[in-house]
């Protein structure tokens, strides 16, 4: 159970990416909400309390003044912490269209949580206090949206920057390792040989910082990466297991449908036109 207020933005404009809502949640202790193979990205804003959010298998719990990230393409589910006695409350934009190759364009296309940023609540709250005077027309409004959500979204990436950069080495050098993984196979002797320590020291100093699993971290990239190909190219499923690392492309449809809930061929059947329809 939720209240809150709700702001919708109507076009007929034929736009590769459109913002056709977005509000302010009140959540009550029971709240749930459940997507299945998602047809947007929500980017929210947490303002009081803390709550629970998993996309596919990953689990996090996002409390006031982070920033979460509900990447389109994939299983959402966003609930209110049981245990917290006030309401978990937090602002929100439901983005449609082509919505991964924005945030790819900020390098955001791996980011569901970034902590600790009570600094952009005021760009979150922008396009509210437009919706309070006198609006302009749809095609003016679609463009200050869009431009609030680019805003925010540069920010980030900004943040997450600045935050990388005050990273251990060694740390810095193993995202560097795993980005250069993400198109190859990966195994785990190879990277403990790389950075002559075990896995599980890696993986216990990795997850310190970065919050996740190596092998997590680099699903998220891999995943991400076939949901673009899928989307945007007409590559063969065989040709885009390959081009991710999987030599065999039965098992990386088993490991697609496990992560996002539907096989390769599902997942483009239901892609979106470029210029899609926003409120289809």
């Amino acid at each position: 159970m939720k209240h809150g207020e709700l702001y919708f933005n109507p076009t007929d404009l034929r736009v590769p990416i459109h913002i056709p809502m977005f509000g302010i949640n009140y959540c009550h202790s029971d709240y749930r909400n459940v997507r299945q193979g998602s047809e947007i990205t929500v980017l929210c804003f947490v303002l009081e309390g803390q709550g629970i959010i998993q996309v596919n298998s990953l689990t996090f719990h996002p409390k006031k003044g982070d920033v979460f990230i509900l990447p389109k393409g994939n299983n959402h589910e966003v609930k209110a912490d049981p245990k917290q006695q006030e309401y978990w409350t937090y602002l929100w934009y439901n983005l449609r269209g082509n919505s991964l190759r924005f945030l790819k364009a900020f390098e955001l296309q791996s980011t569901i949580l970034v902590p600790d940023i009570p600094h952009l609540e005021p760009l979150f709250r922008k396009s509210f206090e437009l919706m309070q005077g006198e609006l302009p027309d749809n095609e003016l409004l679609h463009l200050m949206l869009l431009m609030n959500c680019s805003e925010i979204l540069a920010n980030l990436a900004n943040v997450l920057a600045k935050r990388k950069s005050i990273l251990p080495v060694q740390i810095q050098q193993m995202k560097q390792y795993l980005e250069n993984q993400s198109l190859d196979s990966f195994h785990s002797s190879q990277m403990s040989q790389h950075f002559a320590m075990s896995f599980k020291q890696i993986n216990r100093l990795f997850k310190k910082e970065i919050g996740t699993t190596v092998y997590d971290y680099l699903m998220i990239k891999k995943i991400n990466l076939a949901k673009m190909l899928l989307e945007e190219t007409d590559l063969s499923i065989h040709e885009i297991a390959y081009r991710i690392g999987y030599a065999e492309p039965h098992y990386f449809s088993n490991v697609f449908r496990k992560k996002t809930g539907f096989t390769p061929t599902e997942y483009r059947k239901k892609r979106p036109l470029i210029y899609e329809s926003p409120l289809q």
